[in-house]
């Protein structure tokens, strides 16, 4: 058979094939499985020179894959079903112009089983892509979960570093307002005990002239140490509440309280020795001998002058 034939044949071959996958319609009467089946013999029967069409794979694999891409219409299932007619249903009744009767069952036959073949071996391999897509998808879909979970996970940890943040803010806040007030009352603590100091002392020494220089001298110091104590006591406080990390010495009030003290034994002992007494008494004396030698002086002056 000549290549211009053979193209000639496996053109019908083609067409035959795609008019069996369209519908299956195409056999429900009996003309239209009769008019089938003598295409198919005149596609089979061999030539007068004795050589028969033989199908290429190639071309059930063109048709096949044509019709399951959708560019023709018609149905990879439905080819399979209506070559599974054509071979139940065939039988060599037709003869050619010899009156040789026309038996292409086996020719059927082949072709049913080379069109099953391609279509199961298409089935396999959209089995086999179907399930490699899905383990993609799979694979996938676990990426993104695990990606959710990790962000999901981020933002718990943010939420709950803002919650922390939150809490410390206003933990911070009610600290600061509660120094704040306390604060205020330290300051106003100091004027009072300052101002209270201060009236007291200033009665002290409207009542100097009246009181004992010891006592005055006693209780000027008491003032002074309580409001020193006092005072340090309460800005200490406040730096303790300013600066929390810091350690205030106090150093400074002990050096203070010791001079304190010292200066209030040294008062008593004064008192008890009676120096200042002795004090206004050496001074009224030196005064009272001071006076009676100028009284004698002025009286010698005086005698001089009368005796002149």
């Amino acid at each position: 058979m000549d290549l211009i034939n053979e193209e000639k044949y496996r053109n019908e071959f083609r067409n035959i094939l795609f008019d069996l996958s369209e519908s299956q319609e195409i056999l429900r009467d009996k003309s239209d499985r009769s008019r089938i089946y003598k295409r198919l013999e005149m596609l089979y029967q061999p030539s007068s020179d004795g050589e028969s069409f033989r199908h290429f794979y190639s071309d059930i694999f063109s048709v096949l894959t044509t019709v399951k891409q959708g560019d023709k219409p018609g149905s990879v299932d439905v080819l399979g079903q209506n070559l599974s007619e054509i071979r139940k249903g065939y039988q060599a009744i037709n003869t050619d112009s010899t009156g040789k009767l026309i038996d292409i069952s086996d020719k059927i036959n082949k072709l049913y089983d080379h069109v099953s073949l391609d279509i199961a071996r298409m089935g396999y391999s959209d089995a086999a892509d179907w399930k490699l897509s899905q383990e993609s998808n799979l694979a996938n879909i676990r990426s993104q979960i695990s990606e959710i979970t990790v962000s999901q996970e981020k933002l718990r940890q943010e939420a709950q570093t803002i919650g922390n943040t939150q809490n410390e803010q206003k933990e911070s806040l009610d600290n600061a307002q509660r120094e704040y007030i306390a604060i205020l009352g330290i300051f106003a603590a100091v004027v009072l005990a300052f101002t209270g100091g201060i009236a007291f002392s200033t009665s002290v020494l409207q009542n100097l002239h009246v009181s004992s220089i010891y006592r005055i001298i006693l209780v000027s110091l008491v003032i002074g140490i309580v409001l020193i104590n006092l005072l340090y006591r309460l800005f200490y406080y406040i730096d303790r509440l300013v600066n929390k990390s810091s350690e205030t010495k106090i150093k400074p009030l002990k050096i203070v309280n010791v001079v304190f003290i010292l200066l209030m034994v040294s008062t008593i002992l004064a008192w008890a020795m009676g120096l200042v007494e002795k004090r206004n008494t050496y001074i009224k004396r030196n005064t009272y001998i001071n006076g009676l030698g100028s009284s004698i002086q002025i009286e010698s002056i005086d005698m001089n002058v009368q005796n002149l």
